[in-house]
């Protein structure tokens, strides 16, 4: 009884294990991408090359992220956690990067979707 009282912690652990700085980067992104309600294999790719040129994270390892949310049909409704994390662990310029890869996703479609812009100025309050 004991036993699985302390098992009980440990699966809660794992569950939170998901707060990494690669994992806030790939919601806050995602976000970006899914903020038209449309998701194009174009924005991934871009995106995925986009964190591999700022960050050093593998486009393989950005592509299955990415497409994982979106198999997954993920949407954050709470922008301010990983916002948070990601501004206490990344230098100034880091998160300028953060935000511009956030302007470069949004445009590469070539359509200024308002929602996009709003995502993208919110992000930008939040991580300056």
């Amino acid at each position: 009884m004991l036993n699985k009282f302390f098992q009980s912690f440990n699966e809660k652990k794992d569950k939170n294990d998901d707060h990494s700085f690669e994992s806030d980067l790939y919601n806050l992104i995602y976000e970006i991408i899914i903020a038209d309600h449309e998701i194009s294999e174009q924005e991934i790719n871009f995106a995925s090359e986009l964190l591999e040129f700022y960050f050093r994270i593998p486009i393989k390892n950005n592509k299955e992220q990415f497409n994982k949310l979106a198999n997954q049909q993920h949407f954050n409704t709470d922008l301010s956690q990983f916002s948070y994390r990601l501004k206490t662990s990344l230098s100034y310029e880091q998160r300028m990067d953060v935000i511009l890869i956030c302007w470069q996703v949004l445009m590469v479609d070539g359509k200024e979707d308002q929602l996009e812009v709003s995502t993208a100025e919110k992000y930008q309050r939040y991580l300056a």
